[in-house]
């Protein structure tokens, strides 16, 4: 049997340092954890992790950034997955949620209620998927563009307006906004004006995640989003040589069917848990 350590910090620097070569190993599965801790080594933004090593090897990553946001976990056993929750609990540490492949977080979020007794509610359904042949729309009219340090106040409310529609945790967007837009990672189908908006992340092992895709209630219903994601991939894969992965809410068939129609071929089934003793101050 592997002998487990958990390891604590809030040192983002330190779990690229230590876990960049497991990072690099799943850069579809684990894009998320890899960015948002990226970015806090860059950022020097708040935040928790835990490593789980095995023998010495990183087995699996829990991220809390930035404070009070649902952890992210990465694939794990079900022992490791406990093995998590014990170290975070033993801490006397608490979270809010946590969010990750479907048998990982529902293997951690039992582990926690059982150690922590609080309950656990799926919150959300999610799907990842990797583009495999890229399949334009056609017929649509309209081109995509990098939106302009300008449209900054448009962005605010249309990004904020996809954080209601989509149930995602409430909270100032600015500051994503101000740092896709000076990286110039937000982009605009544009139809004599505007139409709907997403966002491409910066690659990491060849991987680009597209996300906060949006078109206003007025501008729906003419594949305006489909275009746009299909342009940005093409964008991604021809300008910087990298693939695309997006999520899409397992309660939204829309845009499923409009991701599949595209190319976009399933990789795995995800799973959002609040847990309610924090939630609700208990």
């Amino acid at each position: 049997m592997a002998n487990l350590h958990v390891d604590a910090t809030t040192d983002a620097a330190a779990v690229i340092e230590r876990a960049g070569g497991y990072l690099a190993a799943d850069p579809v599965g684990l894009n998320v954890i890899w960015s948002v801790v990226k970015q806090g080594a860059g950022s020097g933004a708040p935040g928790r992790y835990w490593m789980l090593e095995a023998d010495s090897d990183i087995a699996g990553i829990v991220i809390e950034s930035p404070p009070g946001h649902f952890a992210a976990i990465s694939p794990m056993r079900r022992e490791h997955a406990d093995e998590m929750a014990a170290a975070i609990s033993g801490e006397g540490h608490r979270l809010s949620g946590v969010s990750g492949e479907a048998s990982t977080a529902s293997a951690f979020a039992g582990c926690w209620t059982e150690r922590v007794r609080t309950a656990a509610v799926v919150r959300d359904a999610q799907r990842l998927y990797a583009l495999g042949h890229l399949v334009q729309p056609e017929g649509v009219t309209g081109r995509l563009r990098r939106a302009e340090l300008s449209e900054r106040e448009v962005v605010i409310e249309w990004w904020s307006s996809f954080q209601v529609e989509t149930g995602s945790p409430a909270g100032d967007v600015s500051p994503a906004v101000d740092s896709a837009l000076s990286a110039g990672r937000l982009f605009f189908w544009d139809d004599g004006g505007a139409r709907c908006f997403a966002r491409a992340t910066e690659p990491l092992g060849g991987i680009s995640r597209i996300g906060a895709v949006f078109t206003p209630p007025q501008w729906r219903r003419r594949r305006y989003a489909a275009a746009c994601v299909g342009a940005l991939c093409e964008w991604v894969r021809n300008e910087e040589g990298a693939n695309s992965v997006l999520y899409a809410q397992l309660g939204n068939p829309s845009s499923n069917a409009i991701y599949q129609r595209l190319g976009f071929e399933a990789v795995s089934e995800m799973l959002v848990y609040r847990f309610d003793d924090v939630v609700n101050g208990k």
